[in-house]
């Protein structure tokens, strides 16, 4: 964030709490866009990126809930915190399991708002840094692999003209040349096999923002989605 003011969307459809935050969050740095609906939210998301967005659970037509889900979906590296006036355990629970990263409840303080976006922001920076350095191991790793392939090929090309000079025949040189390119390229794609799949694990997903927000298993009865 250096140099750059943190983008902060708030979503509530009371005009005096819009200003509240806005005012007060301007103040503290921020840079404050205030929408008073969960479709203005998603039309104004979709225009700007946003580091943090506090939604409120209770807007007219379509719900907050409804709005993070949207935002996981299409924003994922967008931090959201759900604020609500009603202090509702299931709710809360429900929020944090789609993705958000806190749960205030009204009346709040502004002091305890802004702690919340910081915490948010810090732990969306190492994410992004924890991303970004399994990137540069994978890289590394993938050339060391292409230096290891180079060699090999080396390798091959030397024992191959070492077996000619000693009259081996030609018919069992190729062979084994074959069975050589074979063994090299099944620990090439070992490696890079492995690589693809750290790449794909929950871990890597959830450290780059992609994955899937945590679901109970479901009830007795309940349908499977």
């Amino acid at each position: 964030m250096v140099n750059k003011k943190p983008r902060v969307l708030v979503v509530d459809d009371e005009r005096v709490i819009c200003d509240l935050l806005h005012a007060d969050l301007t103040e503290r740095g921020y840079q404050c866009t205030t929408v008073l609906s969960g479709h203005d939210a998603l039309i104004q998301l979709a225009i700007e990126d946003f580091d943090a967005v506090l939604l409120d659970i209770r807007l007219p037509g379509m719900s907050g809930i409804e709005v993070l889900r949207e935002t996981w979906l299409n924003h994922s590296k967008t931090a959201v915190i759900m604020i609500t006036g009603v202090n509702d355990v299931d709710t809360a629970v429900e929020a944090m399991k789609l993705g958000a990263s806190d749960y205030i409840v009204k009346p709040f303080k502004l002091d305890r708002v802004d702690a919340s976006i910081r915490t948010a922001l810090d732990a969306k920076q190492t994410t992004d840094k924890a991303s970004s350095e399994m990137d540069i191991l994978a890289r590394g790793v993938e050339k060391k692999v292409e230096s290891i392939t180079h060699y090999a090929w080396i390798v091959t090309q030397r024992t191959v003209n070492v077996a000619r000079q000693l009259g081996i025949a030609e018919e069992e040189i190729q062979r084994w040349v074959a069975a050589r390119i074979t063994l090299d390229s099944d620990n090439e794609g070992m490696v890079k096999c492995l690589l693809d799949r750290v790449r794909r694990s929950p871990l890597a997903k959830h450290m780059t923002g992609v994955a899937a927000p945590y679901k109970s298993k479901p009830r007795s009865g309940e349908p499977l989605d």
